[in-house]
């Protein structure tokens, strides 16, 4: 799903969840229910039920639902073609799948957003 070093899925949350509030985890989320709030992870999938309503910090992050809000991430953003994102993304890389839906602005770096990262 990520790259070689990326570690196990940490934490999910589950289809019929919702949360408020911020979120922060070292390790992987997947995310299936609804969060509305701010994100900081290292890895998150989005699965198809998935709705996130906030901004995001993460290295990368696979959308396959829907996120409404900034997205900084350091390496990648897919958008897979079932994804839709609207607002703000940050990035080195992105990928957007054929039907997938990206509205808002873009701004792609030349190298990581956070230097200091290995």
């Amino acid at each position: 799903m990520f790259i070689k070093k990326q570690q196990k899925m940490e934490t999910v949350i589950g289809a019929e969840t919702f949360i408020k509030g911020e979120i922060t985890s070292n390790s992987s989320i997947k995310i299936d229910g609804t969060v509305e709030g701010i994100i900081k992870a290292d890895w998150i999938s989005v699965g198809d039920s998935g709705k996130i309503t906030g901004n995001i910090t993460c290295r990368g992050i696979i959308v396959g639902g829907n996120v409404n809000g900034t997205i900084n991430a350091s390496e990648i953003i897919t958008i897979t073609h079932k994804g839709s994102v609207t607002g703000e993304i940050f990035t080195v890389k992105i990928s957007i799948e054929e039907g997938g839906k990206f509205e808002g602005k873009s701004c792609i770096q030349l190298s990581s957003l956070f230097p200091d990262e290995k």
